[in-house]
């Protein structure tokens, strides 16, 4: 992170004068949550041990510790940190200013329009057992082709309540999804986003075309529900 996202002038820019920063170490959080630090630093150590899924996990929360977004730092993408984590940034600000919505928990930020970048569409669907398509996969159709110079794509995930935790890959419309035992050959993605939780892809296109998200279960016995939201942002 210091070597990429964290060095990069805009960001470092945007956290100084939109966030109050922090960091904390895992094995800090049992001493934190016990209160030794105060009541407020312990109920943000809380949210983070609830949240925490990855060796490093970006966190925005609003000033009474509610959480607006939750990134695992593994699953920005490797072509553009700076500009994803930026994108993060740039619309956890516009979720606590009200300009958009965390649908399915109840929560003061609902009931409000998504509005980062150019909003394409919206989509509730479910993987696992429950799910029509083939092979238990969930797959939501993305067309693009009205930005004709490109942009980049981002796809907001929210995991519903239920059992099992979801995979979502992004691929060319017109390619098969590999199986299991494959490489990855996925465009880019979000793995093992916990239920409850929001995972985010973020993928630079040149050019409109047309894209598919496909969800799988972590656990094929079980279902979860999904909702995607699409949005573009224009090259600047």
């Amino acid at each position: 992170m210091r070597a990429g996202p964290l060095s990069d002038s805009e960001v470092i820019e945007t956290l100084n004068e939109k966030f109050i920063n922090t960091w904390v170490l895992l094995r800090e959080l049992p001493e934190l949550i016990s209160g030794a630090k105060g009541e407020m630093p312990s109920l943000v150590a809380k949210k983070m041990q609830q949240h925490y899924t990855d060796s490093v996990d970006i966190l925005a929360l609003t000033p009474d510790a509610e959480v607006i977004m939750h990134q695992p730092e593994s699953a920005l993408p490797y072509r553009n940190p700076s500009q994803a984590y930026l994108t993060v940034l740039k619309h956890s600000v516009a979720a606590f200013e009200g300009r958009r919505t965390r649908v399915g928990k109840r929560s003061k930020l609902d009931g409000n329009p998504i509005s980062f970048g150019t909003a394409l569409m919206e989509v509730l669907h479910i993987y696992g057992t429950s799910s029509t398509d083939t092979s238990d996969d969930a797959v939501v159709k993305i067309d693009t082709t009205p930005f004709e110079c490109g942009g980049l794509l981002h796809i907001e995930i929210q995991v519903g309540v239920g059992e099992s935790a979801g995979t979502f890959e992004l691929f060319h419309d017109n390619t098969e999804p590999p199986s299991k035992e494959d490489a990855d050959a996925a465009l880019d993605g979000a793995w093992n986003v916990s239920p409850g939780s929001i995972g985010h892809i973020f993928h630079n296109f040149s050019r409109g075309q047309h894209f598919k998200l496909v969800a799988t279960s972590a656990d094929a016995q079980k279902a979860n529900a999904f909702l995607a939201r699409v949005s573009v942002v224009l090259h600047s």
